[in-house]
């Protein structure tokens, strides 16, 4: 789960240019998580049911909690055609895995279930066993789409959870778009595009949470960021785990091990054009640990990155790559 707070501003003052221009709010469900879309419509035009009803389609295709759904039928073993939504976010999928070798796979359902994150019962006590025989059933690469029909080996199971709500956001804003609306603010569970400006004229300001696991005990953001014209995303471990036998895991499963990862990194929040990408590439930061994603980060100027994770002494230290503007 992403946990971001968001600067939203509600003041409908406009510069006389856009006198007939009027900010317009909607809110929903969505995914199993909630949306929050604000943008400037001419007339104060409301497109809420038409996203409302985008939304559900995409829903129908990738939502694992829907038992109904395409992602869910295919993990079944039926035999049916992909749509648009599916392809698209599998081959984005497919690019991230290879490019972070592996370390993020939406091929990684059958541990996530077992480990408490699906469909299954709670843990009482670890299967070494079962993690093994689990761990047998991850790897992307054994999964191809061919003539818009998905090969899924028999046992495998996709899950694109980590990618798919980014995904939705850059659908949903695309739609906004293609209505001429150039100002808005799209966010679905965490994950965000911001493009032109809010309602009083200024770029979309970011308030990135601190990595407290008790959220009442958080006071202030970490620190704000600027979005402009781009998308964001955070990934967190420090509030979203499972306890096992009175020990406390984290919720991110190594596809190496088939364990929970064991690393020092609590929070990647990423920057860049597409939503889905952005996604994608925090969940693979927070199982890559801090050097590995320093090193990507790095290597990867199409990303602009900022990292909090723990010392070898537990006190918080930050990094950032140097394209990522950071007020003063």
């Amino acid at each position: 789960m992403k946990y971001i707070l968001i600067s939203f501003a509600f003041l409908f003052s406009a510069c006389s240019s856009r006198v007939t221009d009027i900010l317009v709010k909607n809110t929903g469900e969505t995914q199993g998580t909630f949306y929050h879309i604000q943008y400037i419509s001419e007339g104060g035009k409301d497109y809420k049911q038409q996203v409302d009803s985008l939304l559900l389609e995409i829903d129908s295709s990738l939502s694992t909690y829907k038992e109904y759904s395409l992602i869910s039928r295919l993990n079944k073993g039926e035999k049916l055609t992909v749509d648009i939504f599916f392809e698209e976010v599998f081959y984005a999928a497919e690019k991230v895995y290879q490019e972070s070798e592996g370390m993020f796979d939406c091929s990684i359902a059958p541990l996530s279930n077992y480990w408490g994150f699906g469909f299954e019962d709670n843990l009482s006590e670890i299967d070494s066993v079962e993690v093994k025989r689990r761990l047998d059933l991850v790897d992307f690469s054994k999964i191809k789409i061919l003539n818009d029909s998905l090969l899924l080996p028999k046992g495998m199971q996709l899950d694109f959870n980590s990618i798919a709500q980014g995904y939705s956001v850059d659908v949903v804003a695309l739609f906004l778009e293609s209505k001429g609306i150039k100002d808005y603010l799209v966010e679905i569970g965490g994950e965000l595009k911001a493009n032109g400006v809010n309602s009083e004229n200024k770029i979309w300001l970011i308030g990135i949470d601190k990595p407290i696991e008790n959220e009442e005990e958080s006071q202030g953001y970490q620190i704000i960021l600027p979005l402009k014209n781009s998308s964001l995303a955070t990934s967190g471990n420090y509030r979203k785990f499972k306890e096992i036998d009175g020990v406390k895991y984290s919720h991110t499963i190594s596809t190496k091990t088939g364990y929970f990862a064991k690393n020092r990194m609590l929070s990647v929040t990423v920057i860049h054009p597409s939503c889905m990408l952005s996604d994608a590439y925090a969940t693979a930061f927070m199982a890559m640990g801090i050097k590995k994603s320093k090193e990507f980060a790095n290597s990867h100027s199409e990303l602009k990155v900022y990292i909090i994770y723990s010392d070898q002494q537990g006190d918080w230290q930050t990094f950032s790559t140097e394209n990522l503007e950071i007020p003063e």
